[in-house]
């Protein structure tokens, strides 16, 4: 019996001093990152493509040069604001002309959008193998800081497009990659949709257009890609 016991508690000995390392040997580390970070804040650049309506003289997009700021709400929902200038060249249609004859020109194009999303991250408030994905949704602004170029002041004033200033509706998806709590990058693709208003003269009966409304809404498709600060 002496030497069965002395056996027995050697045994559980080792198997007590082994039973950590073992353990440890055993465990699988988790994919998942809680983030502990509530804001964040970076530039963005990208390019836009855009559709210029049915007569050719809104907007048809260009490089895109923003900043982003956003904030953690709770769980998989967070708030952000983006601010954006698309920057290109629009055409100047004159509607007196023939069709084919009808551009005499081009403008150059600084709109600028401002916008509020709501953020829903596909993976809550924690990373999967560092990387986040989401949906955004939301809405703002859009207007043009482009003066009006010299070609149009020779147009009829009816006949002369302004954009204005339009709501500015977005919805879109992406993915963002830690690469710490506290710096990452993030990739958008985010559709749009503004409105452009027609001209007057082109609703003039005597050039035929035939059904031309006072405004249509436009939609353009965004990839950008941005830096994250986080704190």
């Amino acid at each position: 019996m002496r030497v069965s016991f002395r056996t027995l508690s050697s045994a559980a000995m080792l198997a007590l001093t082994l039973a950590p390392s073992w353990v440890e040997a055993q465990s699988i580390p988790s994919p998942y990152l809680y983030l502990t970070a509530k804001k964040e804040t970076g530039p963005v650049i990208g390019y836009m493509n855009a559709a210029t309506g049915r007569f050719g003289f809104g907007p048809p997009g260009g490089r895109l040069l923003g900043v982003r700021w956003g904030i953690e709400l709770t769980g998989p929902l967070s708030f952000e604001v983006v601010s954006g200038m698309v920057e290109g060249i629009r055409d100047i249609v004159n509607p007196g002309r023939d069709e084919g004859e009808r551009k005499v020109g081009e403008a150059d194009v600084r709109m600028m959008t401002v916008d509020a999303r709501l953020k829903f991250s596909l993976t809550g408030d924690r990373t999967w193998h560092s990387i986040a994905p989401f949906i955004v949704f939301g809405g703002g602004m859009a207007f043009d800081l482009a003066g009006v170029d010299a070609v149009e002041e020779d147009l009829l004033p009816e006949d002369r497009f302004a954009f204005g200033k339009s709501f500015f509706g977005t919805l879109g998806g992406g993915t963002r990659w830690f690469l710490t709590d506290r710096f990452g990058l993030r990739a958008d693709a985010v559709f749009s949709l503004w409105r452009l208003k027609t001209p007057p003269g082109f609703s003039d009966p005597e050039r035929d257009f035939g059904n031309v409304e006072e405004g249509e809404w436009a939609r353009g498709l965004t990839f950008t890609v941005s830096g994250l600060w986080r704190w």
